[in-house]
This record gives structure tokens, C-alpha cells and sequence, in this order.
């Protein structure tokens, strides 16, 4: 049963809705008459009300059509709003991304290049403690050396006045 406008309408016909067909006596041809005029009225009755009835339908249909057109067309247009946003953010979250991998990778490079100035750093000062070591040895070597010989001359001044006493 179509509706339209919060209006049910029905459209089956029953034989009590049309009152003029009712039980008439039909006696002789004028009764024929009105029976055949009673039909040909309520078979065109009968059509005015298809007609009708086909009429409302095609008029739903054409709103219904209508409602759900614009229905789509509003649901589009949000989605494509929604898709634009979404693309607008993304974009945005590439820039800041790509950004933030910039200045990290900066930061790495710089923490590459202070690690290299410290091995660097490291190396010349091993390098001098090495050399510092050697020299330091050579002059520990160089004053072992004269502690023995200071030793051995003061062994000799030993000797030599326990010699002149006996």
C-alpha cells in the first residue's frame, strides 16, 4: 500500500463503496439499462481510480526519488569533505614528519661528527701518553743509571776509606 504524505490510501474496491451498484429491481429493459449504465459507470470508476491511484504512485516515486538524490548528494558532499580533510591532515602529517626526520637525522649526524672529533681527541692523547710513557722510562732508565752509578762510587768512597784504615 504506497504512502505518501502520512495519507494511507487504499485502493481495493468493494462492493459496498460503490453504493449505486446496489440490488435494484430490474424489471424490464430500463432496468437493463441502468445495469448496463451502473457498469459502464463503475468500470469507469474503477479506472479513474487506477488512473488515480497509478498517479499517486508515480507522484511518490518522483519525491521518493527526489529524497533520496538530495540524500545522496549530501552524504557525497560529506564524504568528500571528510576525504579532502583526511588528505589536508595527511599531507600535513608528511611535512611534519619529513621535518622531524630532518632535524633527527641532523642531530645524528652531529652526534656522528663529536664522536669522531672525540676519537680523534682520544687518539692524539694516547698517542702523547704513549710518548710521555717513553720518555718518561728513558729518563727513569737515564736516573737508574746514575743512581747506580752514585751507588757504585759511593761504594768505592767506601772502600777506599776502609782501605786507608787498615
Amino acid at each position: 500500500m504506497p504512502r505518501g504524505k502520512g495519507k494511507s490510501v487504499d485502493f481495493d474496491l468493494q462492493d459496498d463503496e460503490l453504493p449505486f451498484l446496489g440490488s435494484q429491481d430490474s424489471n424490464g429493459s430500463n432496468g437493463s439499462e441502468d445495469n448496463a449504465f451502473q457498469l459502464a459507470f463503475a468500470e469507469q470508476y474503477i479506472a479513474t481510480r487506477e488512473k488515480k491511484k497509478k498517479e499517486q504512485q508515480r507522484k511518490f516515486l518522483v519525491g521518493a526519488k527526489k529524497l533520496v538524490s538530495k540524500e545522496i548528494k549530501s552524504s557525497a558532499e560529506v564524504i568528500t569533505e571528510a576525504a579532502r580533510s583526511v588528505e589536508e591532515l595527511f599531507q600535513a602529517f608528511t611535512i611534519n614528519y619529513a621535518t622531524e626526520e630532518d632535524c633527527i637525522r641532523n642531530l645524528w649526524l652531529a652526534i656522528v661528527e663529536e664522536e669522531r672529533k672525540l676519537q680523534n681527541l682520544s687518539k692524539r692523547f694516547h698517542s702523547a701518553v704513549i710518548k710521555e710513557g717513553e720518555e718518561c722510562e728513558a729518563e727513569q732508565i737515564k736516573g737508574m743509571g746514575k743512581a747506580q752509578e752514585a751507588v757504585l762510587e759511593t761504594q768505592r768512597v767506601i772502600d777506599y776509606i776502609y782501605s786507608k784504615k787498615d
